[in-house]
């Protein structure tokens, strides 16, 4: 019943793998809701700037340069560009989680080498112990 230092080191980083797995997984599913229904991730900060005319352009005049006089455009005009605005940011929210379920798939699959390979070392190990 004795495990080897190879054992033990073999197991405790099929233990890391996992933990890394799970977390990953909770971070993919994230992803997944974040590019299925985009308005739900948004931070509210987004969220809020895009429900109104005025939310909308009281956030847009304080990027601009102090010396610009801003005029404010015609309400279906101001409605078009913020409704323009909402649609870009569901876009990069969307294109965020792209990116993020790739680097979460890596992740995914060199946890999965990486366990595998251990997994075996500490079968290995332990049938040459005797206690597998």
């Amino acid at each position: 019943m004795k495990k080897t230092i190879v054992e033990i080191y073999a197991l405790a980083v099929c233990f890391t793998a996992i933990v890394c797995f799970v977390i990953s997984l909770g971070i993919g599913i994230y992803d997944i809701v974040q590019i299925a229904n985009p308005g739900f991730t948004l931070s509210s900060c987004e969220y809020n700037k895009h429900q109104t005319n005025d939310a909308f352009w009281s956030d847009h005049c304080n990027y601009a340069k102090d010396d610009e006089k801003r005029i404010r455009p015609q309400e279906a005009e101001l409605t078009r560009t913020r409704e323009e605005s909402l649609q870009r940011a569901l876009k990069a929210e969307q294109r965020n989680a792209f990116q993020s379920v790739i680097r979460i798939l890596i992740i995914i699959s060199i946890n999965t080498l990486v366990f595998w390979i251990h997994w075996r070392i500490a079968k290995r190990a332990g049938e040459n112990n005797g206690t597998a």
